[in-house]
């Protein structure tokens, strides 16, 4: 499969309240927060698997797309929660793009109730197969209810990503330690300049801040998110397979993208 696919009928059931409807396009990361500028979309295993195939891709003109929600939680997610989802990336790109010197630690202040909201929501829309893990799930069992927390068995990790590369990978098992290939951990990525997130069923990874441990907060409370500039890690990291990291999935992760800017 050279192609990924991140569409699906035109008509069908929608990723998050599984009603039959026309299907609208979800910008995944949203529109407000990055340049929707044409991307070459691969597939994961293209990237990372030194894939023969590799130059084979396709193209999109304003950024990765995914047909698969509803207009009515298409326009939810875009009113409720992507503002400060787009806030947030536009506030650190700021401090990223910056000529100054500065500090290697800052805050951002944001909504964490809407901003993890966010992340979960088009993560859950960024996936052409319509399955009942038990992550999508969990998703749409809370994300309609303001008044309920983030499940605890639901963790978002986050860090500086300075690279023009998004990466939107779906349904995966890493291991929860690098190195240590005794436990393993259930996960998906949304990486894109200037902000990464890992969202894991891990309760720690790899020294990473954690945005979920804001989970109870309410749907307007505010917090000052701490920013690390400094050791940043490799544009492929932690999804790369190497001495430490193995990864497994299945049609999800074949189908997950890799948006590059056109060359």
């Amino acid at each position: 499969m050279y192609y990924s696919k991140v569409k699906r009928e035109k008509y069908g059931p929608c990723n998050l309240c599984r009603k039959e409807a026309d299907l609208t396009w979800d910008h995944v990361p949203p529109k407000g927060g990055i340049e929707l500028s044409s991307v070459e979309m691969r597939t994961i295993l293209q990237t990372l698997s030194g894939d023969p195939n590799k130059d084979k891709f396709r193209i999109s003109q304003n950024g990765v797309k995914y047909r698969t929600l509803c207009k009515d939680c298409n326009n939810w997610l875009g009113r409720e929660f992507d503002p400060v989802l787009n806030k947030f990336a536009n506030d650190v790109a700021l401090f990223v793009r910056s000529p100054l010197h500065l500090p290697p630690v800052f805050k951002i202040e944001t909504v964490p109730h809407r901003l993890i909201r966010a992340i979960l929501g088009h993560l859950v829309a960024a996936k052409s197969e319509l399955d009942d893990v038990v992550f999508d799930k969990q998703v749409r069992e809370f994300i309609f209810d303001f008044g309920l927390p983030v499940p605890e068995e639901i963790n978002i990790f986050y860090w500086i990503y300075p690279y023009p590369v998004q990466v939107i990978l779906r349904d995966v098992a890493m291991p929860s330690k690098r190195g240590g290939f005794s436990n393993y951990m259930f996960c998906h990525l949304l990486k894109y300049f200037p902000v990464a997130f890992l969202v894991s069923t891990a309760k720690e990874y790899e020294g990473l801040l954690e945005l979920t441990k804001y989970r109870h907060a309410g749907p307007d409370d505010m917090v000052n998110l701490q920013i690390i500039l400094s050791n940043v890690p490799n544009q492929h990291w932690p999804e790369a397979p190497d001495r430490g990291n193995i990864i497994f999935g299945g049609q999800a992760m074949v189908s997950s993208v890799i948006g590059s800017p056109r060359k």
